[in-house]
């Protein structure tokens, strides 16, 4: 994953983790902040990856 789509996922974690805990989502909130820190320590998920052939098009660009 690139470094640009990394600080895009950890923003959008970020904001569903604020969201989450304003509307007292607790389990989702969680969940948020662990793939926050997990991103942060190079953890990847399989959720989050590009299929390869989009990946192909994205470089193409």
């Amino acid at each position: 994953m690139h470094q640009l789509d990394l600080e895009v996922v950890n923003v959008l974690c970020f904001q569903q983790m604020l969201e989450s805990i304003e509307e007292e989502r607790w389990n989702e909130a969680a969940m948020a902040l662990y793939k926050l820190y997990a991103i942060e320590e190079g953890e990847r998920f399989s959720d989050l990856e590009v299929a390869p052939e989009v990946e192909m098009q994205y470089n193409a660009a």
